[in-house]
C-alpha cells in the first residue's frame, strides 16, 4: 500500500513538471513570436485606414517577418497611428525610406504590415523613425466601384436589348442582309474605287514628271517658265506694245480734238449729211455691181466653154479641203 501511495506522487510530481516545461515552452515560443525575449527596434507609421489591423500581428519585408504590431492608436480623425516592433537584427535591411502599407496574409488571412524597399539610397532605421506610407486600394471602396460598374453595366445591356429588339423588328435590314446581290455589287464598287485609285495615282505621277520636267525647263511649259532670253523678249514686246498704246492714245486725242475744234475729214464724215447721203448711194452701188457680178460669174459657170474649167478648180479647191483636214488630225493626234 505504501509503495503503491508513493508510485503515484511521483507519477503526479512528474505530470506536473512535463505540463509546465510544455507550459514553460509554448510561453517561450510565443513570447518569442511576439518579440519578447530578444531586443527590438521600435518605429512607427500612420495611416488613414488600418482595415482590420490587430495588436500582435505580423510585420513582413519581403515576405518575411521581422517584427509584430505592438500598438494601434488614434490620432485625429483621418489618422492612425500603429507602432511597430521590429527584430533588431534586420535594422541593416530596414532603410528610413522604406514603404509601409497594409496588406493580408494571403487571400483571407489576418491583416499584416509589409514593408517595401524605397527607391535611392537611405541610412538605415532607428528607434522611433516614423516610416512613409502608402494606402492601397481598400476592400470597400473596390465594391463600391465594383457596384458604379454593375449599375453601368446594367444600363449598358439594357441599350443593347433595345437595340437587337429594334434590329429583329426591322425587315429592311433582314432583307438587306439576306440579299444575294449586295456582295457582288460591293466588290464590284470596290474594285471600281480601286481603279479609280489606280487612275489618280497615274494622274500624280503625270503631275509629278510634268512639275518636275517644267523646274528642269523641259517641254514647252518649263520653257516658258524658265528660259530667261524668252522672258526678256516678253518684256521687250510688252515695252514696245505700251509704245504702241500711248502712241494710239495720242492719235485718238488728236482726232478727238479735230472733231470738237469743227475741223478735218472725221468731223465732215460725222456731221456733213450730204457727205453721208453720198457715201450711203455709194455704198448701194457697190452692193448692186456686186450682184450683178455674181449673176455674171454664175452664167460663166454654166457656159459650156468654161464649165472645164470651174470644175477643176472646183476638184483642187475640195482636195486643198481635205489635205488641210489631214494635216489638223495629225497635229491633234
Amino acid at each position: 500500500m505504501p509503495d503503491s501511495s508513493t508510485s503515484k506522487q511521483v507519477r503526479l510530481g512528474l505530470f506536473v513538471v512535463v505540463g509546465m516545461g510544455c507550459l514553460l515552452v509554448i510561453l517561450y515560443l510565443l513570447g518569442r513570436q511576439q518579440n519578447l525575449f530578444q531586443s527590438s527596434l521600435p518605429v512607427q507609421a500612420d495611416f488613414r485606414n488600418v482595415a482590420g489591423l490587430l495588436p500582435g500581428n505580423n510585420v513582413r519585408l519581403g515576405g518575411i517577418t521581422v517584427g509584430t504590431v505592438k500598438d494601434i492608436s488614434i490620432i485625429n480623425d483621418t489618422t492612425v497611428r500603429v507602432s511597430m516592433s521590429l527584430n533588431k537584427d534586420v535594422q541593416p535591411f530596414v532603410r528610413r525610406n522604406a514603404v509601409a502599407s497594409i496588406g493580408t496574409d494571403g487571400l483571407v488571412g489576418n491583416t499584416i504590415i509589409n514593408l517595401t524597399a524605397g527607391r535611392g539610397p537611405a541610412p538605415a532605421v532607428q528607434a522611433g523613425d516614423q516610416l512613409p506610407t502608402h494606402e492601397k486600394t481598400s476592400i470597400d471602396a473596390m465594391l463600391a466601384t465594383l457596384d458604379v460598374s454593375n449599375q453601368n453595366l446594367v444600363g449598358i445591356t439594357a441599350g443593347l436589348r433595345q437595340v437587337t429588339d429594334k434590329l429583329n423588328d426591322s425587315k429592311a435590314l433582314w432583307e438587306l442582309l439576306g440579299n444575294e446581290q449586295l456582295p457582288a455589287d460591293v466588290s464590284r464598287s470596290v474594285r471600281n474605287a480601286a481603279a479609280a485609285s489606280a487612275q489618280l495615282n497615274a494622274a500624280a505621277t503625270d503631275v509629278r514628271q510634268l512639275t518636275s520636267g517644267v523646274r528642269r525647263g523641259r517641254g514647252p511649259l518649263g520653257y516658258l517658265l524658265t528660259d530667261e532670253a524668252f522672258a526678256g523678249q516678253i518684256g521687250h514686246a510688252a515695252r514696245q506694245l505700251a509704245g504702241t498704246s500711248d502712241t494710239l492714245a495720242a492719235t485718238l486725242n488728236g482726232l478727238q480734238r479735230q472733231v470738237q475744234s469743227g475741223g478735218g475729214p472725221v468731223q465732215t464724215l460725222l456731221t456733213d449729211t450730204t457727205a453721208a447721203r453720198q457715201l450711203r448711194q455709194t455704198m448701194g452701188s457697190v452692193a448692186q455691181s456686186t450682184a450683178k457680178l455674181n449673176q455674171s460669174m454664175t452664167a460663166l459657170q454654166h457656159n459650156f466653154l468654161l464649165r472645164g474649167y470651174f470644175r477643176r478648180q472646183a476638184r483642187k479647191a475640195a482636195c486643198e479641203k481635205a489635205r488641210r483636214a489631214r494635216d489638223s488630225a495629225r497635229l491633234a493626234h
